[in-house]
């Protein structure tokens, strides 16, 4: 079957069509995006008023570098999703909407979605700024799910945030570099937002408490220079760098860090560099390069690897490579549909209701709610070239 996805007026806008039409495979924003789902038939429930789901997904700035993998991994989670009766035995239509650029500008076109397009819910994956004007801007309108790793702390929004907070991601990270890696003076660097500082004041607070020193801490501008940092990370002499640069802000830093010879010597951990971003540092600058994360395409999982053979069928092998982030707009499909289920109702009072306690599946496993917060493993990878090795395996908290 092919899944069509078409702009909607020549704006930035998707959904899926049925019947769908065959056209030559592309995924741009400017085209007529047409998918082959292997020879799976995918059929789509028959009742006439489908679920519509607003996908709010980065095709500008720093985060834009993970936006085709969310694309293909919300279209493959929609088409399950579809290939078992949708939503409430209704069929899922997908809508999307620019998520990159200034919060202002995503708030206008996400209203967009609801009040023109009709979205019933909006799932996005996009920067934590992004996410604080939305719930303040469309607070109570429509349920909206936020899906990646985040900062925590979202209890006065009216947001279902399903991914790893700081203490789930970092907790087994930390401890591994500071007990076998004698890692002890820690130099945090971070875009300047409210992921990376809320984050940063968790990981100062949790190494201090470890008997550890943060001898730096230094923030940037998304789309500022940061080879000055180089300069303050050498004076400092750290035993690892924490890394909260997004996207494709940790490129030119990464390559600068290691053609000054530090890589050799300092150690980095992200917790954002996903697979996407990886490639782009090249493999010539990943020495002593780890990332904490909740998912690598490499889980060696019986889930992840149905999850992997099931999207290669659906997209070929040379699609977008799958990482945390894009991984997380699939699952936050799956988790809606789950949430759904359970509620009998896509009413936000009812889905509140069913948010504590839930489990749903995903290629990581199965992901619990407990206390408002998403309970599911951590993993350390390392990277090796181009590509991550998970290395250590940390329990959900």
């Amino acid at each position: 079957m092919t899944l069509d996805f078409a702009l909607a007026n020549g704006e930035d806008r998707l959904w899926l069509r049925s019947p769908p039409q065959r056209r030559p495979a592309a995924f741009s924003r400017h085209a007529l995006i047409s998918q082959r789902v292997g020879g799976s038939s995918f059929p789509t429930p028959r009742r006439q008023d489908p679920i519509r789901i607003g996908l709010l997904v980065p095709f500008q700035g720093a985060d834009a570098i993970w936006g085709p993998s969310c694309q293909y991994s919300a279209v493959l989670a929609a088409a399950e999703l579809n290939e078992k009766g949708g939503i409430l035995g209704r069929p899922i239509e997908l809508l999307a909407a620019d998520a990159g650029g200034s919060p202002q500008a995503v708030v206008k076109r996400a209203r967009d979605l609801v009040d023109n397009q009709g979205a019933h819910a909006l799932v996005g994956v996009h920067l934590s700024s992004v996410r604080v004007e939305l719930s303040q801007a469309l607070a109570g309108c429509v349920p909206y799910v936020f899906a990646p790793l985040f900062e925590g702390s979202a209890e006065n929004e009216q947001v279902f945030s399903i991914g790893e907070v700081p203490e789930r991601q970092f907790s087994g990270p930390v401890i591994h570099f500071m007990d076998h890696r004698r890692a002890k003076r820690w130099f945090l660097i971070g875009n300047d937002y409210v992921w990376p500082r809320a984050s940063h004041n968790w990981v100062r607070d949790f190494v201090s408490r470890r008997g550890g020193e943060v001898v730096g801490e230094e923030y940037v501008g998304l789309g500022q220079d940061t080879s000055h940092l180089l300069d303050l990370i050498e004076e400092a002499n750290p035993d690892i760098v924490f890394l909260s640069l997004v996207g494709s802000e940790c490129v030119p830093f990464n390559r600068m860090f290691a053609e000054r010879g530090l890589s050799s010597r300092i150690l980095r951990l992200s917790g954002a560099i996903e697979e996407n971003t990886l490639l782009a540092i090249g493999e010539e600058n990943t020495e002593n390069l780890f990332c904490a994360a909740g998912y690598f395409s490499a889980l060696q999982t019986p889930e992840n690897r149905i999850f992997l053979q099931r999207y290669r069928d659906a997209f070929g092998v040379t699609a977008p490579v799958q990482g945390v982030l894009s991984e997380a707009c699939y699952e936050g499909l799956r988790f809606f549909g789950a949430l759904a289920a359970k509620a009998q109702s896509l009413k936000l009072d009812a889905l509140s209701n069913a948010f504590e306690g839930l489990s749903f599946e995903s290629p990581r496993g199965i992901t619990t709610v407990r206390n408002g917060v998403a309970s599911g493993p951590t993993y350390l990878a390392r990277a090796e070239g181009a590509e991550f090795e998970v290395v250590r395996t940390f329990d959900a908290f």
